[in-house]
């Protein structure tokens, strides 16, 4: 038992350096501002209105009327202040006016996932035996969570960070597992050579100085562990040298992808699509318009920084100003079809009708599958000559292509209202995927994916020495296979845990056992019983170690058991699952915590993850008692493990 808590202790104390709660180091480099709502420039004052204040259906419908003036598809600020409103009204008992104002939310932002997950809610408080209302609303949240740029990216990297670091700390215990079971086999082989003879002096010291290599060179926890299992790769069995080689590719991507990954989204690069995407999808303020100028400063041929630009100064109605810009993209792309067509809605609002038609042409030429194209075309044949047949043929092209879209705009194209150009015409915007692509395509680089896998094994590893790389390490593992090709090296007898050199096939095609362990209890060989009482009481010790050993600290580690009796993949598997759990109660509002309300109960979100937890943590440990239980019988069956050990020759072990 006492051995089983030094390695819980072991293990802890590396999980908790790794995590940086021993060093107290910054984990994320992400400012505070990071997918705030603050970032859009907008005042404490919406449209007129104080936050946190009711609006009755009259201002809704003003504000909404004004919204689609302005040409805005989202408005989040004033969605969650109706969601707080919905909140309030479900915490008061009236449902329907709480379905009322998450409903409105929607309309006002139907592209953020929360408001979806309010009307949830609501509709839920109204009635739980509406099911299939109540999974309508959360399938279409679920759906908007992947498709809205922001809340997509947030999602994405939040569990790509807590699975990395799963994957992480998962090869920690790994390590310390390998370390532990290996290392007293490395320094028994010091202890056993000490001699006088100069050769081996020298050898012995040159082993214990590459022990210490790790504290010299000061390298980073994760790597030094790497380091160390390496060293015992002679000792080690033919799986954990094959996890080994997995460790250490772990080691060269994960940490290199979570590092240039934290670092792209704190840079100016995520930035900008962040904002461009508020000027395409959402409310936007001079804050937003002036980082985009600040970006062209020094990007000045970055096209879609310029439709972006161009699409926000034709919204304010600066028609030649969003005309310079249009035109400007289309040096640097001839074929962006988005702003050919873009450019013709300002040709358009110029009363300039005969170049509008010709840029719609264009771009419904170079996308003929594009409905918004046909459907801005008619508008513009409609200004030119209401006789023309031509207006009935765009129409009727751009409902076959998309008739939600075209019956969007015909009503809120109001006849009672004065003609608005946002409203008459389909600005086109960059879509979330474009959006994606230029994430991916700057994060990744010119050179491409290839060069980032390969430039991955040059980067710097923490140490003291600048020019240590994962490349290095590489170079290190194949020296050693190959130098533990030519000698023999110690390991450990599975049965009794005494180290040697000769090893006979076991019971198991997997197992291979010492010398005097496959005479006795393989062979069952006559031998004298005090050697074979000597024996079996060193292979009922050593055994009943090892099965405190997993039990006990699989009551801390799930997976730890398995992993210890080497059984690898099944305990690799808990392990990474058991820290997923743990690292999902650790970032609870994700890596990357967003500044948007959170519209789903944290006590249902706590009592759902923990009761998830809880099954997966006793049917782990279950399995484990099953595993335990079947290995001790495999034992016995075998002669292994013997229950009882006969004075008589005839039966030396039973």
């Amino acid at each position: 038992m006492k051995k089983a808590i030094l390695i819980l202790i072991i293990l802890i104390l590396s999980l908790l350096y790794y995590t940086g709660m021993l060093t107290k180091k910054e984990i994320l480099p992400f400012s505070k501002e990071f997918f705030s709502v603050e970032s859009s420039g907008s005042s404490d004052r919406l449209w007129g209105f104080e936050r946190g204040t009711s609006v009755n259906p009259k201002e809704l419908d003003q504000l909404y009327q004004l919204k689609l003036d302005k040409g805005i598809r989202n408005v989040p600020t004033l969605s969650f202040l109706l969601i707080r409103e919905s909140e309030r009204a479900r915490r008061k008992g009236d449902a329907d006016r709480a379905i009322r104002a998450a409903t409105d939310s929607i309309k006002f932002s139907p592209d953020l996932p929360q408001p979806y997950f309010e009307l949830a809610q609501a509709l839920c408080y109204q009635n739980p035996l509406q099911l299939h209302k109540i999974l309508a609303e959360l399938l279409r949240g679920v759906i908007m969570q992947f498709q809205y740029y922001p809340s997509s990216l947030r999602l994405f990297y939040n569990v790509f960070y807590i699975l990395s670091n799963g994957i992480l700390m998962t090869f920690i215990v790994l390590g310390v597992i390998v370390m532990v079971k290996y290392f007293p086999l490395y320094f028994y082989d010091i202890r056993k050579n000490l001699s006088q003879e100069i050769l081996r002096l020298f050898m012995n010291s040159l082993k214990i100085i590459i022990f210490f290599i790790p504290f010299f060179l000061r390298l980073d926890m994760l790597w030094a562990i790497l380091f160390w299992c390496v060293l015992l790769w002679g000792h080690v069995t033919k799986k954990e040298k094959q996890l080994i080689l997995v460790f250490l590719i772990v080691l060269a991507y994960f940490p290199f992808f979570l590092h240039s990954t934290s670092s792209f989204l704190d840079g100016a690069f995520s930035d900008t699509i962040l904002e461009m995407n508020q000027i395409n999808h959402e409310e936007w303020g001079k804050a937003t318009e002036e980082k985009l100028r600040t970006w062209l400063a020094t990007h000045p041929n970055d096209a879609e920084v310029l439709f972006s630009l161009g699409l926000a100064e034709k919204r304010q109605g600066h028609y030649p100003e969003a005309e310079e810009f249009y035109l400007k993209a289309l040096q640097q792309d001839p074929k962006f079809s988005e702003a050919i067509s873009n450019l013709g809605n300002v040709y358009l609002a110029q009363k300039q009708t005969s170049q509008a038609i010709a840029a719609y042409q264009q771009a419904s030429d170079l996308n003929p599958d594009r409905g918004a194209y046909y459907y801005n075309l008619s508008r513009a044949y409609s200004q030119d000559s209401f006789l023309s047949g031509k207006i009935d043929k765009a129409f009727e092209r751009a409902r076959q292509l998309d008739p939600d879209l075209v019956d969007y705009y015909m009503n809120i194209d109001m006849p009672n209202r004065p003609t608005n150009l946002n409203r008459l015409v389909i600005d086109q915007v960059l879509t979330p995927q474009r959006l994606w692509k230029r994430f991916m395509d700057q994060f990744i680089g010119k050179e491409g994916l290839l060069f980032r896998l390969f430039k991955a094994w040059f980067e710097k590893i923490p140490s003291r020495i600048p020019f240590l790389a994962p490349i290095l390490f590489l170079a290190f593992l194949i020296g050693m296979a190959r130098f533990c090709r030519a000698k023999r090296f110690l390991t450990r007898c599975p049965m009794c845990g005494s180290p040697t050199h000769r090893f006979y096939l076991g019971s198991s095609s997997e197992e291979f056992v010492c010398f005097n362990c496959y005479r006795i209890f393989i062979q069952k060989e006559k031998l004298h019983p005090k050697i074979v009482e000597k024996k079996s009481s060193e292979v009922r010790q050593f055994q009943k170690q090892n099965h405190s050993i997993s039990k006990f600290i699989n009551f801390f580690l799930i997976g730890f058991g398995y992993l210890w009796r080497e059984h690898a993949l099944k305990g690799l598997l808990l392990l990474f699952l058991f820290f997923v759990f743990i690292l999902r109660f650790a970032y609870w509002n994700g890596a990357i915590s967003s500044s948007y309300p959170q519209t789903f109960s944290t006590f249902w979100k706590w009592f759902f993850w923990g009761c998830l937890f809880v099954l997966f943590y006793i049917f782990s440990v279950r399995r484990l008692y099953r595993f335990e239980s079947e290995v001790e019988a495999k034992r016995e069956r075998s002669g292994g493990r013997p229950k009882t050990v006969s004075s008589t020759k005839e039966s030396p072990s039973q």
